[in-house]
């Protein structure tokens, strides 16, 4: 019987290879986490009326930017 042994870019051994593949893909779900959640903070501010918005102290023109950084001026 053959077996195949890939060598790790970082030259530890296969433990460390497969630990970089999980920290990769824990990586991109936290990444695309993130995004849902910015997606849904940019979607209730535009749904909110000017009157709304500028009662937490915001203009349409600032909501990319507050939902950014997740607050008001």
């Amino acid at each position: 019987m053959t077996s195949l042994t890939l060598p790790s870019p970082s030259g530890r051994g296969a433990g460390s290879w497969g630990s970089g593949i999980l920290r990769f893909f824990n990586g991109f779900a936290d990444g695309v986490h993130e995004g849902l959640a910015l997606a849904r903070r940019y979607d209730t501010l535009t749904a909110m009326s000017d009157v709304e918005l500028a009662r937490i102290g915001l203009r349409r023109k600032d909501i990319p930017q507050a939902t950014l950084h997740g607050r008001g001026r």
